[in-house]
């Protein structure tokens, strides 16, 4: 007869679905001797996920930026690009 599972059981197996259903997980692992420098530097964040977040928003912001930039200056360049002439009769 196959036991009965505890409170705690249930409880967790259900965290752990919801967990597989609403989050994706991103994990960097870092060489202790080549990568010191950054080491140090995530450690002094006061949140690692908060800053790695905004730099990424950033950056994405950024290339939102020159996506616009670049589309805006071809837009330019078609208008004010010479149009064909139509053949004269005659």
């Amino acid at each position: 007869m196959p036991r009965k599972k505890s409170a705690y059981e249930k409880k967790l197996e259900y965290n752990n679905a919801y967990n597989r259903e609403n989050y994706r997980s991103f994990s960097i692992r870092y060489d202790k001797e080549s990568e010191k420098k950054i080491i140090k530097w995530l450690e002094k964040q006061n949140g690692v996920k908060a800053y790695v977040t905004s730099l990424i928003a950033e950056d994405m912001k950024k290339q939102a930026d020159e996506r616009a930039r670049k589309r805006a200056m071809n837009a330019a360049a078609k208008s004010s690009a010479p149009t064909k002439s139509t053949k004269k009769k005659g």
